[in-house]
């Protein structure tokens, strides 16, 4: 009862984390939510993700977003109650794996953990800054966490393996439906230990359940859905410079900043296996892969895994009989490296609530992220990054269909470049509720204008023609905020069959129209 009790506590101090600010103040990371918001928008409007637009993530990292969109909330009080409603429902779930899994101020820790790295206001790392961006992560991060706390951890005498099967069954769905990498990534590792355990009947409930999930899916969406996210995913992985949003894989377990990280969970396997718990040394062992994978895959390179870490070592301390000075510095270290990201996702909840409002600007008035405030210094600035011609290695100038594309990239314009362009267009009146491409990483202009999205587009451009049948004008950035992204897309508008012309230059962009046969 006072498990249940402090779950329902930390939840309310969340829900009302979530649920007082009626305006949202970001600080880093706008992109991430505006693309969040422009594919909710879609998927509220109809669009089915992989095959009405293009997009790496999960139809459920979309659907709180498109839910809340559709219930008339704006884009950022849509993105917190997503938050809240994650929380929600995984509190009866965080009991019952902490009721049955762990004794004593052990379950509390977990649960609090798992409650507030859902509804963090930031992704983690070491930066106080608030941003709501790449939520899908942390709510990946807490399923993966409650699958393996309930996987290795003792269960407890007569527990019917239906329960542990319904869990992982849908624990892994959820992975496979939000972000597809961590499903790749866990599922492997907690087959084998099911196996491994000799829970072959936990094992064949969460395949059955899994294959329920994947052929409702198959029957509501088609085959074709799940084609198409496989070919989203490759697109990324191999055409994308998305692909490794961080440092390289070997630098995740090797840089100076992860060593602590990395000497923990190496010391954590030697000191289970040298204290009699050769299974869990072996499982942890495992799960080192997956770990690495996951974090590098992930922007920031954040090592959360390290929260297992330290709750294993933890728990094997009640049991082992000889080397427990080690174990406690081991479970130590593991803390005091993920220390940064809990501080950081902890104290982000109050930030939403006590923003400093003199500190941040409105986008716009009104549509789906009027209620989202970005910090002035990033809403006001467009600083032009120039290359010092001449330099070896220096990429010349590159002329596209006449225009001279100049050799520069731009640092936190992301506003106020778009909203430059949207006013430039609509001088226009050729261009009113016309579809715009733009040749960079994130296109927001139909967030802040009355241009319509692409049918057939990306949110996020990762390479390729997604959204070339259906627009009607190409921005060409002079100065992109991501310069791969303009490349690829001016490789992939020369490589395919659509007639562009070029009808107006601004000191920002080249504006080309696009002739289709009549």
């Amino acid at each position: 009862m006072r498990f249940a009790l402090f779950l329902l506590v930390v939840l309310a101090i969340v829900g009302i984390a979530m649920g007082l600010p009626t305006r949202v103040a970001i600080e880093q990371h706008e992109g991430d939510l505006f693309h969040m918001i422009d594919a909710g928008l879609r998927l509220q409007a109809g669009e089915i993700p992989h095959l009405d637009f293009m997009t790496p993530l999960g139809i459920l990292s979309i659907a709180p977003m498109a839910l809340f969109l559709s219930l008339g909330f704006a884009g950022g009080k849509a993105a917190l109650l997503s938050n809240l409603l994650v929380a929600i429902l995984i509190t009866p779930v965080l009991w019952w794996v902490g009721q049955t899994r762990m004794e004593g101020k052990m379950r509390f820790f977990f649960g609090a953990s798992m409650l507030i790295l859902v509804s963090a206001l930031t992704y983690g790392g070491g930066s106080v800054s608030t941003s709501l961006s790449m939520y899908y992560n942390r709510w990946s991060w807490a399923v993966v966490f409650i699958l393996l706390v309930a996987i290795l951890w003792r269960a407890p005498e007569g527990e019917k393996p239906y329960k542990l099967g319904l869990l992982t069954g849908i624990g892994l769905s959820l992975l496979a439906l939000t972000k597809m990498t961590f499903f790749i990534a866990f599922a492997p590792p907690i087959a084998i230990m099911l196996v491994v355990q000799r829970r072959y009947r936990v094992a064949g409930i969460a395949s059955l359940v899994g294959g329920i999930v994947l052929i409702a899916t198959t029957l509501a969406f088609g085959p074709a859905f799940w084609v198409s996210y496989a070919q989203d995913l490759f697109q990324v992985a191999f055409n994308s410079q998305r692909s490794q949003p961080g440092e390289n894989l070997l630098a995740v377990f090797s840089a100076p900043r992860f060593l602590a990280g990395t000497a923990s969970i190496v010391a954590a396997i030697i000191w289970l296996r040298k204290t009699g718990q050769e299974q869990m040394g072996l499982f942890l062992l495992l799960l080192l892969p997956a770990f690495a994978f996951t974090t590098w895959q992930n922007w920031g390179n954040d090592p959360k895994w390290l929260f297992l870490v330290g709750l294993v070592v933890v728990a094997k301390l009640r049991v082992v009989s000889r080397a427990r000075e080690q174990g406690v510095i081991i479970a130590t270290i593991a803390f005091v490296a993920l220390a940064p990201t809990m501080t950081t996702l902890t104290v982000s909840l109050p930030r939403g609530v006590f923003a400093e409002w003199e500190r941040f600007g409105r986008i716009v008035d009104a549509g789906p992220i009027s209620d989202i405030w970005l910090v002035k210094d990033r809403l006001n600035s467009a600083d032009v990054i120039m290359p010092a011609f001449g330099l070896e290695g220096d990429t010349p100038e590159r002329v596209f269909l006449g225009a001279e594309i100049p050799n520069c990239r731009v640092y936190d314009g992301l506003v106020r470049l778009a909203v430059a362009y949207a006013q430039q267009i609509a001088r226009r009146p050729e261009a009113s509720g016309a579809g715009i491409f733009l040749a960079d990483l994130v296109n927001i202009m139909p967030l802040i204008s009355d241009q319509r999205r692409l049918k057939g587009g990306a949110p996020w451009y990762y390479g390729g023609d997604s959204g070339f049948a259906d627009m009607d004008f190409v921005v060409i950035p002079k100065c992109p905020m991501n310069a791969d992204a303009r490349d690829k897309a001016m490789d992939a508008l020369e490589a395919s069959d659509v007639r562009l012309e070029l009808v107006e230059e601004t000191p920002q962009m080249f504006l080309f129209a696009v002739n289709r046969p009549q």
